[in-house]
């Protein structure tokens, strides 16, 4: 994460002798970075100092030295880690709001409006949901209409890259279709989420679902990129599928079975319920993590994670 350094005006003071010992100097800082120096009406104009330009501090490094302990390793992957989990938390609740909406009439009568749903953020973080219809080889989408997730849900008018919604689709329809036998048999729910990450490379996360109500999934998350065969998986966490009670109330904690940094699906849900106003900490070996309210200078989120290194 880059930081951007703003610097102030600087004061320019000149030095030179004055001629006359009546004159005096008043530097008035003006708004538009200009000093002007005037004296008694009797005295001759102070010679210029040359003045060096404040130079701007060089930029920080993508991963700047951790301030909480741990090392600037744990801090990058936990960043990457983060932003699946951000798109994924989005997902969940993106897709019922769209839904929603589409049954409403919001895209047209429901009997007619296209079944696809995608959500996504735009360039300026402007969460958006849409629907819309695609052909068998995935080639184009049809009727594909979007609105604003904020708001009144007005209608989005911006620039959509019709291309990746597309190709989002379709690997994870082919993950859809790779899974569904293997998990059926093993009687766990799940969802495909479609996520974009920072390399503009399209993954899809096999994400677990509660098998009872009141309850949620640590762990068992799955990750598939598409590939010349049809697709790759690329994390297998299948193993440490648990499910336990979400407490009624009181903080809710999160025992990643990862050693480092937690799995996507933790800190997804961790996201989740804290949206929903509960206080989470998601824990591994290495560190205990809490969603803290902060400003996020790269995403613009209202919370921040806090980690605390376990010693």
């Amino acid at each position: 994460m880059q930081r951007t350094v703003t610097n102030s005006t600087p004061w320019i003071v000149s030095n030179a002798r004055m001629r006359s010992r009546r004159a005096l100097l008043f530097p008035l800082l003006a708004l538009g970075s200009a000093v002007l120096v005037t004296g008694c009406a009797s005295a001759p104009k102070p010679a210029e100092v040359p003045s060096t330009p404040v130079q701007m501090a060089p930029p920080e490094p993508v991963a700047p030295a951790p301030t909480d302990g741990m090392t600037p390793a744990f801090t990058e992957a936990f960043a990457a880690a983060d932003l699946r989990a951000r798109s994924i938390a989005f997902y969940q609740q993106c897709v019922p709001t769209v839904a929603r909406l589409r049954a409403a009439g919001r895209f047209g009568a429901a009997a007619r409006a296209p079944r696809a749903i995608f959500c996504e953020r735009d360039a300026e973080g402007v969460p958006i949901g849409g629907v819309f219809d695609v052909d068998s080889a995935f080639k184009a989408p049809r009727g594909l209409t979007a609105v604003r997730l904020d708001g009144d849900r007005p209608k989005y008018t911006g620039i959509l890259d019709t291309a990746a919604i597309v190709s989002r689709a379709k690997l994870a329809r082919d993950v859809n279709k790779v899974v569904t036998p293997v998990w059926a048999k093993l009687k766990r729910p799940f969802t495909v989420v479609p996520v974009t990450v920072a390399s503009g490379t399209h993954e899809a996360w096999v994400i677990p679902r509660a098998t009872r109500a009141g309850f949620f999934v640590m762990g068992g998350d799955a990750a598939y990129v598409s590939a010349a065969t049809g697709v790759s998986q690329t994390v297998d966490h299948t193993k440490t599928w648990m499910q336990i009670a979400l407490p009624a109330r009181g903080q809710v904690r999160i025992t990643s079975a990862e050693p480092s940094v937690a799995a996507v699906t933790d800190l997804a849900s961790a996201r989740y319920y804290t949206e929903l106003g509960r206080d989470v900490t998601v824990t591994t070996a290495a560190a205990t993590s809490t969603l803290v309210p902060g400003l996020d200078p790269t995403t613009g989120a209202r919370v921040v994670w806090k980690h605390q290194p376990i010693r």
